[in-house]
């Protein structure tokens, strides 16, 4: 198994694709518990190598001779086989650092993907300087959790 670091171009497709990941698109169970954010901590982190990624919207979708909906939106059911995919693209000769798509769980906006034995979170990636880490079980954090719950539907409950 290889570690992954997962991340986003926007808080709110970093949320939707961490802690509003499991919240079902319809019906009850709407919810998440807010003990649940307790470790957890929205930050802006910054390459400092050129990342070499597959594309896996637009073009890069074209080049593979695959669609969004076939790749990206099946969900956990066809996990087998988007696993497939993914050990394939990790054994490409070409060497990529991790993959980009269009988030599945809020599609303004882009997630990212890095194979951690490519990318060290150590090595190759720090804080945005002028940024801190935003704790999302308290303060700013929890009320950008809150904003956001209230616009997707969703009830954060504790």
């Amino acid at each position: 198994m290889v570690p992954t670091i997962y991340g986003a171009d926007r808080d709110e497709g970093a949320l939707s694709e961490t802690v509003f990941h499991d919240v079902p698109i319809r019906g009850g169970g709407r919810r998440i518990q807010r003990k649940n954010l307790i470790h957890q901590v929205l930050s802006t982190i910054v390459p400092t190598i050129p990342l070499k990624l597959v594309e896996l919207h637009g073009a890069g979708l074209r080049r593979l001779q695959v669609t969004h909906g076939e790749l990206i939106e099946p969900g956990a059911r066809h996990y087998a086989r988007t696993a497939e995919w993914g050990r394939a693209l990790y054994e490409h000769d070409e060497g990529f650092h991790g993959l980009v798509w269009r988030s599945r769980q809020f599609n303004d906006s882009m997630a990212v993907m890095l194979w951690g034995d490519r990318v060290s979170r150590f090595d190759h990636l720090r804080p945005q300087p002028d940024q801190a880490p935003l704790p999302l079980f308290f303060g700013d954090g929890y009320e950008r959790v809150m904003e956001l719950a209230n616009d997707f539907g969703i009830t954060v409950v504790g």
